[in-house]
């Protein structure tokens, strides 16, 4: 046998084993009883604004068979009226025919929805199923989203004195911004929602917060359904946070603020004018809690809690007076900073030292305590530096975390060092006392008459905000 007849034969060999191989590949299950599996049988959008996109979430279609399978198939049963929008192995669309699994394969569905404005005040639930054909067998997906209408501030400048309703929530985009000298007034009950570095911006004007016990103003993000892997209140830094420059006198009663870079940044006080806190919570900053720098600040019954670096980061002058707060932070990863700092300098580009004063700074009846080993830094510039007298700051009546730390300072009176306030559960955001704790009856003197929910302060009365 010649050379070309061995090649020929060789090849139609080849070309005959590929025509059957691919017969047999190509054989597809028509059995009647056929049917796929679904790793989920539902898909669950938790509260999601009118006119606000969702994340995307996703399901797999199995074929468990050792054959092929064809699906007739596969549809949005509402169709083009739908709120969900669906995406079958990387196609968009409403319906998608003769879709095949290859044995023992798989494919993604991805959902979205957008739910459409309908002026209502209360919570509405959209619904839609994804359907299944295949060889005259027909299953399904349920899909369920919560949605609500909202008031929606996208790169917002008021420039009038305003009163935001309480009826239904308000939706921050970008930023919302009060131009100087007016006035924004927010109810109690209000609850805002900001988008993903979106800011509340106080310029040279006054915001007056007026929640009350059991019935807060709150402020976090606007996104309220899972994480791939974790629960929403569990990401910090979703939003900017609220923040005042040279504001005039303002008042923030019973506000709950979560999951922000910093909850509230206060700069460059305007002379005598000043924000107030009273019964503030702020948790769960990937940055601060609260951040002044040359602020003038009262804070009473206030908590500042968990955060990636700072509970309060307090510097560079103006006039603060803190009463009856917490400052507690049991972030559970690695946070290398203390949870308290206090600074009255700062450094220009060219490393000048900038000496920045306060002209008062008063912390008394309070709590400074977290897991670290050291919680309370005080880094200021001292006497013995020409022209700069002792720090103009007192402690007076407080407990304090910290192995670094001079007893004999004078301004230091009454202070109790690294003992446990015995919190309830921070690590849940609980910094409540236990029955037992060492906090309990420690005040001397003057208290303020309530703690931070509103209950009778015993005589003598407990450090912190919680009785």
């Amino acid at each position: 046998m010649n050379k070309f007849k061995i090649v020929l034969i060789a090849f139609f060999m080849v070309m005959i084993s590929f025509f059957l191989s691919n017969c047999k590949k190509e054989k597809i299950n028509l059995s009647p009883n056929t049917k796929v599996q679904f790793s989920n049988d539902s898909i669950l959008f938790d509260t999601i604004f009118t006119t606000v996109g969702s994340t995307t979430k996703r399901f797999k279609i199995y074929n468990t068979l050792n054959q092929k399978i064809k699906i007739s198939t596969i549809w949005l049963e509402q169709g083009t009226n739908s709120m969900f929008r669906i995406n079958v192995d990387g196609s968009s669309g409403t319906v998608f025919q003769n879709v095949e699994i290859e044995a023992k394969d798989s494919l993604f569905v991805f959902v979205e929805v957008t739910i459409d404005p309908n002026n209502a005040n209360s919570p509405l639930v959209v619904e839609d199923k994804i359907k299944v054909l295949i060889n005259g067998n027909t299953q399904q997906v349920v899909l369920n989203a919560w949605g609500q209408d909202a008031y929606f501030h996208v790169s917002e400048i008021i420039e009038t004195n305003t009163t935001w309703a309480n009826d239904k929530p308000h939706v921050i985009y970008n930023y919302c911004a009060l131009d100087s000298s007016y006035t924004l007034n927010i109810p109690s009950g209000t609850q805002i929602f900001c988008h993903n570095n979106a800011t509340l911006l106080i310029y040279k004007s006054s915001l007056n917060c007026n929640g009350i016990v059991g019935n807060p103003v709150l402020f976090q993000q606007d996104r309220l359904e899972d994480y791939l892997l974790s629960p929403p209140d569990s990401v910090a830094g979703q939003w900017r946070g609220i923040r005042f420059f040279e504001a005039k006198n303002s008042s923030l009663n019973h506000v709950y603020i979560r999951n922000a870079l910093i909850g509230i940044q206060i700069d460059t006080a305007k002379q005598g004018d000043f924000v107030n806190l009273n019964a503030v919570q702020i948790h769960n900053s990937s940055y601060a809690g609260i951040l002044t720098q040359g602020a003038n600040l009262t804070a009473v019954n206030c908590l500042f809690g968990n955060a990636g670096n700072y509970s309060a980061f307090i510097s560079i002058g103006g006039n603060v007076n803190f009463n009856h707060c917490t400052f507690g932070n049991y972030w559970d990863s690695q946070r290398n900073s203390p949870l308290f700092a206090f600074k009255n300098y700062y450094k220009d580009a060219n490393e000048n030292i900038n000496y920045r004063p306060f002209s008062s700074a008063s912390f008394s009846n309070s709590i400074f305590y977290g897991n670290n080993d050291t919680e309370f830094v005080l880094d200021t510039l001292s006497s013995d530096i020409v022209g700069v007298s002792s720090p103009n700051v007192s402690f007076s009546n407080c407990l304090i975390k910290s192995e670094d730390i001079d007893e004999s300072f004078p301004v230091f009176n009454g202070v109790y060092y690294n003992i446990t306030p015995d919190f309830v559960s921070p690590s849940t955001w609980d910094f409540s006392l236990s029955s037992g704790s060492f906090a309990k009856g420690k005040v001397n003197g003057n208290s303020v008459s309530v703690d931070i929910e509103g209950n009778t302060r015993n005589n003598p009365a407990s450090l912190g905000c919680y009785e």
